[in-house]
């Protein structure tokens, strides 16, 4: 019995060791998900929440009926935060869908990753026609010391 409580001891101390914070002095890198608008090298974020349809607790919780909610299988909930502004950086890396076929990319597969911000404004400007581009699709956006770490269009949540 002593023994498996010094292994169980040990194993929780793996563990802490093992948590989300980095080892390095850079802060907690955090993912959030909104709408979007690009200003030079300034994201402003309006955050959402990205409810999917089989998280019960949250549809419980916020009162929503899947069969009226989900029809695409996902739910919005705009959380109200106001805009929160983030710094792109040379660094920042862009993923999405080129479903326009704007760059060189493998045959049969239309994800694109670059850290070119031109690139990833032109793909804004051809895919949504709305202005600024991306206002009704929520964006994962990985942010680390108020830089943007990446900005990634999920294409369950594009239009």
């Amino acid at each position: 019995m002593k023994g498996r409580t010094i292994i169980a001891i040990i194993l929780i101390f793996i563990l802490i060791g093992c948590t989300g914070k980095n080892s390095t002095t850079s802060g907690i890198k955090y993912l959030l998900a909104g709408y979007m608008v690009i200003e030079n090298n300034t994201l402003y974020l309006d955050e959402v929440e990205i409810i999917l349809w089989d998280d019960m607790k949250r549809i419980a919780e916020l009162g929503l009926i899947v069969q009226n909610d989900f029809p695409n299988g996902y739910y919005i909930n705009h959380l109200n935060k106001g805009i929160v502004k983030y710094e792109l950086t040379e660094d920042t890396v862009y993923k999405f869908v080129d479903r326009n076929f704007l760059f060189e990319v493998e045959a049969g597969d239309r994800h694109y990753s670059t850290r070119k911000k031109e690139e990833f404004i032109r793909h804004l400007n051809m895919s949504y026609y709305d202005s600024p581009p991306a206002q009704k699709v929520p964006f994962i956006i990985q942010v680390q010391d108020g830089k943007v770490i990446s900005v990634t269009e999920d294409s369950k949540f594009s239009i």
